[in-house]
This record gives C-alpha cells, sequence and structure tokens, in this order.
C-alpha cells in the first residue's frame, strides 16, 4: 500500500504523521494486528481492547473497568509513522527479537493515538491474583539446546487445526513460551524454571475441550512433552484500569 492511497480521508494525530479509523465490516472474520512491509502500522477487524492488549502487552484477564463497546465495536486502522520503511525482505529475514523492538516503537505511538482518538486515559495498578509458575518437573527439562546450523533464531510459532494445537520453538527464549502460555491458560504465568538462553522444542495439545480429542491438555502436554509444569499460586499481578473512553469518528 502505497503512502498516496493510505493518505486518502486522514487526519493528522499526535502518534502517527497520518491514521485512519473506520469501522470494520460487519461480514469480517479475520482479525490481523502488526507491522506491514514499508513501515505501516495496520490493524483490521479489532476492537479497542484488542489494541488494548496488544499496546501494553497485557492480557485480556489484566484489564479492568471501561465500557462494554470496547468488546464489540470493531475498527479497521491504518497508520504511518516517522520511522523507517521496512521491506517484506527485510521483516522475513528479521529474527523474532527484531522484529518485537521495531513493534514496540511502533506500539509507543499506538499508545498515544487511543489516547487521541478515543479519548483513552488508564493507570496501573498491582493486585495480587491467582497466577501460575512455570517449574521443571519431575525427571528434568526435555528441552533441548538448538544446534548452530546458523538459521534465524528466537522464534515461537503455534498453529491451530481441528484436531489440537502445535507450538514450535527455534532458538526460543521461555520468555516467549511464558507469554503463549498466559494467553492459553488466561492467567499470569510467571518463569520460575531458572533455565536460561534460548531451546528448540514441540508442544502437541487437545483444543479447549480435551474431552472431545484423544490428544492431551496443555496442562499434560507441557509435562510430558517439555518436562515442564503449571503450579497454580498467588502472586502480584499488574492490572491496566481503563478509566475513560470515548468511541472516535471515522473518517
Amino acid at each position: 500500500m502505497s503512502l498516496i492511497v493510505l493518505t486518502t480521508g486522514l487526519a493528522l494525530c499526535q502518534s502517527f504523521e497520518v491514521a485512519s479509523i473506520k469501522p470494520s465490516d460487519p461480514q469480517a472474520r479475520r482479525t490481523r494486528i502488526g507491522i506491514s512491509p514499508g513501515g505501516l502500522f495496520a490493524a483490521q477487524n479489532v476492537t479497542v481492547k484488542i489494541l488494548i492488549q496488544h499496546a501494553w502487552d497485557v492480557r485480556d484477564f489484566q484489564i479492568s473497568g471501561g465500557p462494554g463497546w470496547l468488546d464489540t465495536e470493531r475498527y479497521d486502522i491504518t497508520a504511518k509513522g516517522d520511522g523507517p520503511d521496512v521491506s517484506e525482505d527485510d521483516m522475513r529475514k528479521m529474527t523474532e527479537v527484531q522484529r518485537n523492538k521495531l513493534e514496540e516503537k511502533y506500539l509507543i505511538k499506538v499508545r498515544a493515538l487511543l489516547a487521541d482518538r478515543f479519548q483513552l486515559k488508564v493507570h496501573r495498578e498491582t493486585k495480587e491474583l491467582p497466577v501460575y509458575a512455570l517449574i521443571v518437573a519431575k525427571g528434568g527439562a526435555k528441552i533441548r539446546r538448538p544446534t548452530e546450523d546458523g538459521s534465524p533464531g528466537g522464534r515461537l510459532s503455534m498453529r491451530r487445526e481441528s484436531a489440537g494445537t502445535e507450538v514450535t520453538g527455534q532458538k526460543a527464549v521461555l520468555a516467549q513460551l511464558v507469554r503463549l502460555l498466559s494467553d492459553q491458560v488466561g492467567r499470569t504465568v510467571v518463569d520460575k524454571t531458572g533455565l536460561e538462553g534460548s531451546y528448540d522444542f514441540k508442544m502437541s495439545f487437545a483444543p479447549d475441550q480435551p474431552a472431545e480429542s484423544d490428544g492431551p491438555s496443555i496442562f499434560t502436554a507441557l509435562q510430558e512433552q517439555l518436562g515442564l509444569k503449571l503450579e497454580a499460586q498467588k502472586g502480584p499481578v499488574e492490572v491496566l484500569v481503563i478509566d475513560s473512553a470515548q468511541k472516535a469518528s471515522a473518517n
């Protein structure tokens, strides 16, 4: 998408040079959010709640307050900042760590965009809530150190199919796995394994209703396939409290 196309019907805002916010097609089913080649930030069919989760790197259970439409109204957003243009080839060669660093620069702008166009005001609190501690299971960890084959590292991918979900780590650090586990189990996961560095691993588990599948639950798969375990505990969890928000006008 060229800048000329992007600027059609755009309004200037504090966070990006130009940004377009429009209601999504009610028939749209696919949700996408991220950085596109050319240095564009694009979000399709997203709620403001999803944008908040992405911009502050929090899960849904870490967000408190706010009007109900934050979960229901969906938008298409396209924005262009003053950062470097990134080609499709550049993005393909990046490690996940490099992509995350690039994305973080844009997410700072997304926070400002939410404050400017949705009049979003938030503050942080820390509460004592149920958490899961990720520990090494009895018998030891089964994840392995990566082979030095020169391939890009720092990648963690998840593939969903009707039969279940497969998670593959390639030179991935446990912080990446912890984040994925938090999303899956709906609770903050704290790494207490003491394992450092990067690892290769693969794990497959059943859908949300394991009784309808022959596959193991995510808890069983984690222990049997990776030699790790989630242990229920209580601990401090950072919560993002929404003080106020208003619907943005389309442009």
